[in-house]
């Protein structure tokens, strides 16, 4: 709705005259009474009474004048929040994200990330595949950072190419090896990591159509990590979350080469909230300088 004539109709006031709020808006005369005598026509009344001493309120003006302020203010309010989120003193962002990006990557990614931009709030999400896509349909995240999934009706943003890798006991024979076949897997006590949530576990078994036994599951990756080192069973995961671990595990290769694309997704919106376009940015930033 455009209120300019509005607003115009309140300098007007201010002024005393249109002549006088002509000078100070910066219209010319006959531009001013043609605004008025337009924004008239579709109220449907005068508004104002005009003679050679200046102007007034007619009854309808005095009675519509509360709600044009309020109808301006409102408007001015608008126009201020929208300026403040462009500028991002303000804003949200809703991040789901794998847990090995979220210890590796998002402290260095926020950090540079809040220096630039500090009063921009971060809500961050721990959790799998599932989790960040669901929060992604039901807009309660603005984005994720996962592994890039079939048919993903998001758009995505590629980060890294990630190896997936074995965790095996030191005491394991497997853990001799410089690489494993995926069949080495096959029938033997396996810790999964986060059942049904379409990880990239689940997908790595499906896909070489594997059945070890399954003597442990649990959600965390660090409880996963001392099971094996226990030598209760082999698991996996990808490089990434491996990082830093110590202990009595070995960590192999596949034979297969097997690796997951890691990345940001992000709705496919003609037009994203200003921190989430920042958020992209600063994150691209980063990866780059790795």
């Amino acid at each position: 709705m455009d209120i300019s004539r509005y607003k115009i109709f309140l300098r007007i006031l201010e002024a005393g005259s249109l002549t006088a709020a002509a000078e100070e808006s910066g219209y010319s005369p006959s531009g001013i009474t043609r605004m008025m005598d337009s924004l008239e026509k579709e109220t449907g009344f005068p508004l104002l009474s005009r003679s050679s001493h200046g102007v007034r309120l007619t009854k309808e003006g005095e009675a519509l004048l509360p709600s044009i302020r309020d109808m301006v203010k409102a408007e001015e309010k608008v126009k201020s929040l929208q300026d403040s989120l462009l500028s991002l003193t303000r804003g949200d962002l809703y991040i789901g994200s794998y847990f090995s990006i979220a210890a590796h990557w998002l402290p260095s990614i926020l950090s540079l990330y809040h220096r630039k931009y500090p009063l921009v709030q971060i809500h961050l999400k721990e959790c799998g595949n599932r989790e960040c896509l669901e929060g992604m349909a039901e807009g309660t995240l603005s984005c994720a950072f996962m592994s890039r999934r079939p048919h993903l009706h998001l758009h995505w943003i590629p980060l890294k190419e990630d190896r997936l890798l074995a965790w095996i006991p030191q005491s394991h024979p497997l853990a001799a090896r410089e690489a494993i076949l995926p069949s080495d897997l096959e029938n033997i006590p396996f810790v999964n990591i986060l059942p049904h949530e379409d990880t990239d576990i689940e997908d790595f078994l499906r896909r070489h159509r594997l059945h070890p036994r399954f003597t442990l599951s649990t959600a965390s990756n660090y409880t996963a990590w001392r099971m094996v080192e226990a030598g209760l069973g082999i698991s996996l995961n990808n490089e990434l979350m491996s990082e830093g671990w110590k202990g009595r595990v070995q960590v192999r290769p596949f034979t297969t080469g097997d690796s997951v694309s890691l990345g940001l997704a992000v709705p496919e919106a003609a037009v994203h909230s200003p921190a989430l376009r920042k958020w992209i940015e600063v994150t691209l930033q980063w990866m780059g300088r790795k």
